[in-house]
């Protein structure tokens, strides 16, 4: 099979995805073109995942700033 020779540094990530994407197989196997709902559903699944980091990104970097802003204020209280 040509999943067998897919790089092992993306075939994890390939059986996640179609583990993923099974799961909505209710909604792809109905439509007029199954594979091709298959497909928008992985990409519906990555476009959520990197909604999902982007977000995770800026509460981080907000904390990030409360804590610079923390150690400049306490720099500036030294001086």
């Amino acid at each position: 099979m040509w999943r067998d020779n897919l790089d092992s540094s993306i075939k994890e990530h390939f059986e996640d995805m179609i583990n993923n994407v099974s799961k909505e197989k209710g909604a792809y196997k109905n439509a007029k073109n199954p594979t091709q709902a298959q497909l928008w559903c992985a990409i519906a699944i990555l476009s959520k995942n990197i909604s999902d980091l982007e977000l995770k990104i800026k509460k981080l970097e907000k904390g990030s700033k409360k804590i610079e802003n923390k150690n400049l204020k306490k720099q500036l209280e030294k001086l």
